[in-house]
């Protein structure tokens, strides 16, 4: 078995892995524009940049502002669509490698010599190992993708920030410093 779990889970998911991290960076594009697309529907609806034509069909306000409804509702229901799609991959390659995880505990359990056998019965192995390995499931299919896509999130609402206004940019990310230093004091044990 491996010493680091991260490194068990890279060595026997890490096909599984790339492809979550592909569809985590995929989704990126798609939050950008639930963000792009209500900023432009405040601006139609203030009466600027109305375009004249949208891929070669004439618009009015009208129209404009119908197809930037719909527009902004498709990018929502693909975004929930692919972060679906992502959790239930991330799930079943989660509780694949726990059952191989699992298979490999009991292998190692079997070495034990018999005479512990005669202390400690079947009846409290195979629950206590059912129990404590159960958290990591989840732990295994977010290990690598978790923070990849909240890193990407991140950085996607901050490009949009400073694209909009870079002091406001800068306001934004001032705080991150003070935030590191507090938060992590906060959170020791009371």
């Amino acid at each position: 078995m491996e010493p680091s779990l991260y490194r068990y889970i890279l060595n026997h998911s890490r096909n599984d892995q790339i492809a979550l991290v592909i569809l985590s960076l995929t989704s990126l594009p798609l939050v950008y524009i639930t963000l792009e697309l209500p900023k432009k529907i405040i601006n139609m609806l203030e009466g600027r940049d109305i375009p004249e034509s949208v891929l070669g069909w004439e618009t009015d306000p009208t129209s404009y502002l119908l197809l930037l409804s719909f527009a902004f509702l498709a990018a929502v229901l693909l975004n929930g669509g692919l972060k679906y799609i992502i959790n239930v991959y991330r799930g079943a390659m989660g509780e694949r490698l726990l059952r191989r995880f699992r298979y490999e505990l009991y292998q190692r359990i079997l070495l034990f010599p018999i005479p512990h056998f005669k202390r400690v019965s079947q009846g409290e192995l195979i629950p206590m190992i059912t129990a404590e390995t159960e958290p990591l499931a989840e732990f295994i299919g977010e290990s690598y993708s978790l923070p990849v896509f909240q890193g990407g999130i991140l950085f996607t609402y901050l490009f949009f920030i400073f694209q909009q206004d870079f002091w406001l940019g800068l306001a934004a990310i001032s705080l991150y410093p003070f935030q590191l230093y507090v938060i992590p004091k906060l959170q020791k044990k009371v």
